[in-house]
């Protein structure tokens, strides 16, 4: 680095004990810092040792409500943001990295004061600083459903990890539509916007690798269709709407489906692997679950969460389709005789099952024992 030691050495304290963050040499210390809130990394700078190694740290940490929370009686909203605006675009400045790596911008909800001009303004610019630094790992978060993040964002060829949350996706202009070619990693946390916006980004990114959607809001975003040929990873957790996948490379999918007027189509899906239930809706019935199986039944792993196998427990009568899974992972919540019938018929209607992995928690030896029968 820079104008950094490339050795320290050792030395000892007033009372002669020794110093041993002292001997540590500059990178790993630099390192260290990387992992910290970027204004607690500046702070070191009190300390001799330490001095201006923050300005070398490679990844930038801000988070609005946190620095407004030091002082017991914090300043208005207009006055503070004004501040962290300022400290972050110093900190940027300060930085003697010729790009960062990780960039983290977290303002969270502002109320009424989002709307102000000069707020977004400062946002806006704050994200344009980070894109000019080639930052290559970026999450923004701003409960802000009528903001968008600015063009130059969705347009960098340096992006490897982009997470949004609370924020809108724009449809651009075919000057600015959005190309990020090198983005592996793709998050959208409570994201507003359009299907034609949407559809727009992901298109923009040709080698994605992993998609996350934690949750669309808008009555255009109830429609999806997430067409990626790349996708090897999908997380899905989605309360209404349908849901069409035609990703032919994607292996894993973790999906969460919240309410029952939900739809999922598997249309393009033929290299599936592996499929996580994290949660089915709270109404399934027989007919619901049976559906949902049969669009998976060629996956090789089938894995149920202490939440869905539950929901399927509950489930009175229930007739499973056949499936090729030939492995099944569940967490359930045990409560005797319900869950060893469904059980069973998870074994019954998978043909090719070779492998049976059960975290039961606090189970009674009989009831181990019951098991070790039914798969005998």
């Amino acid at each position: 680095m820079e104008s950094m030691s490339k050795n320290s050495t050792s030395c000892e304290s007033n009372d002669g004990i020794e110093d041993r963050l002292s001997g540590l040499p500059d990178e790993l210390i630099v390192h260290i810092l990387s992992f910290m809130p970027t204004l607690d990394a500046v702070r070191t700078m009190l300390l001799r040792r330490f001095q201006n190694l923050w300005t070398f740290v490679p990844a930038l940490r801000f988070d609005f409500h946190e620095m407004i929370c030091i002082d017991d009686k914090p300043p208005s909203t207009h006055v503070a943001f004004s501040s962290f605006t300022c400290f972050v675009r110093n900190a940027l400045l300060l930085n003697r990295r010729s790009t960062i790596d990780t960039f983290r911008l977290c303002i969270g909800e502002l109320g009424e004061k989002s709307k102000d001009t000069k707020i977004i303004g400062d946002v806006r610019m704050l994200l344009r600083y980070a894109v000019e630094r080639e930052v290559k790992d970026l999450y923004f978060h701003y409960n802000a459903p009528f903001f968008d993040p600015p063009g130059c964002v969705f347009t960098s060829q340096y992006l490897v990890t982009l997470t949004l949350a609370g924020c809108t996706l724009k449809h651009y202009e075919h000057q600015s539509q959005p190309q990020m070619v090198n983005l592996r990693k793709l998050s959208l946390l409570y994201v507003y916007g359009s299907t034609k916006a949407f559809n727009q980004l992901i298109s923009g990114c040709p080698c994605l690798q992993e998609l996350f959607i934690n949750t669309a809001f808008g009555p255009e975003l109830l429609s999806l269709n997430i067409n990626s040929p790349s996708v090897r990873k999908l997380y899905l957790r989605v309360y209404e709407g349908s849901y069409n996948l035609n990703c032919p490379s994607l292996k894993i999918l973790d999906i969460a489906i919240c309410e029952t007027h939900v739809i999922l189509n598997m249309i393009g899906v033929i290299s599936l692997q592996e499929v996580n239930f994290k949660d089915l809706p709270r109404d399934c019935n027989s007919g619901g679950i049976n559906a949902y199986f049969r669009r998976i039944q060629n996956a090789e792993l089938i894995s149920l969460s202490s939440v869905a196998f539950k929901k399927i427990c509950s489930i009175k009568k229930m007739e499973l389709p056949q499936n090729r899974w030939k492995r099944i992972v569940l967490h359930p919540q045990w409560n005797r005789e319900r869950c060893l019938e469904v059980i069973c018929m998870l074994i019954k209607s998978s043909i090719n099952l070779e492998e049976l992995v059960i975290y039961a928690g606090e189970l009674w030896v009989s009831e181990f024992s019951m098991i070790g029968i039914l798969l005998l």
